[in-house]
């Protein structure tokens, strides 16, 4: 029963940590979601008139050969998948050490969601009104939560580095936000796989 407590105290002290550091740094969060949703829209007009260029399949781990292959619900796709989640956490906790690194920081955002808005329209482009369910279903919404989770975690993590830097502290661990950050991500893949594997999908975006 007091583990059961302490544990809803920490949820709470976390919860409410992490949203005084999303309106604290509100400016940066919309700055980064609406270049992202520009990006995403660039990554779809591009798709959408590379016609047949199947070169463009080739700009992340997992090119969409594999996926046709059917090897998309595999576990070396989630393995792999995990890998890039895992090296785009070590990015932005790298970016979140000064405010001074928020280009770059802007910048990986950018490139993640064009790849993003490219493969989930390249995804119709070679395979037809025949993916339409997979698509939206699955690949769109686990793609932009996880878009939005690695946008938070950077936002969150950012103001409480500046947090720790100017005061000499912080509300809520730092280290308990990466973890928290890794488990949310990881369970999205999961999620995302499993659903790939009970629906037989074919295809599903890896940046």
């Amino acid at each position: 029963m007091v583990k059961s407590f302490r544990a809803k105290g920490i949820a709470n002290e976390l919860k409410f940590s992490c949203g005084n550091a999303v309106r604290a740094n509100k400016v940066k969060f919309f700055t980064i979601v609406a270049l992202a949703l520009a990006a995403i829209a660039i990554g779809v007009v591009v798709a959408v008139k590379s016609h047949n260029n199947f070169d463009l399949c080739r700009l992340r781990e997992i090119n969409l050969d594999d996926f046709y292959a059917g090897v998309a619900a595999s576990s070396s796709a989630f393995l792999s998948r995990c890998l890039s989640l895992l090296v785009n956490v070590v990015l932005i906790c790298l970016l979140s050490l000064s405010p001074y690194l928020f280009p770059l920081a802007c910048a990986l955002f950018v490139f993640r969601a064009y790849l993003f808005g490219l493969n989930f329209a390249l995804i119709f482009v070679f395979y037809g009104i025949g993916s339409l369910f997979t698509a939206v279903v699955i690949i769109l919404p686990c793609g932009l939560m996880t878009l939005l989770a690695l946008i938070l975690f950077y936002v969150i993590l950012e103001r409480l580095n500046y947090g720790c830097k100017r005061y000499g502290g912080a509300q809520v661990s730092r280290v308990a936000i990466v973890i928290s950050a890794i488990l949310i991500l990881l369970a999205l893949n999961l999620v995302e796989t499993v659903l790939l594997c009970i629906l037989s999908g074919r295809v599903i975006v890896v940046i």
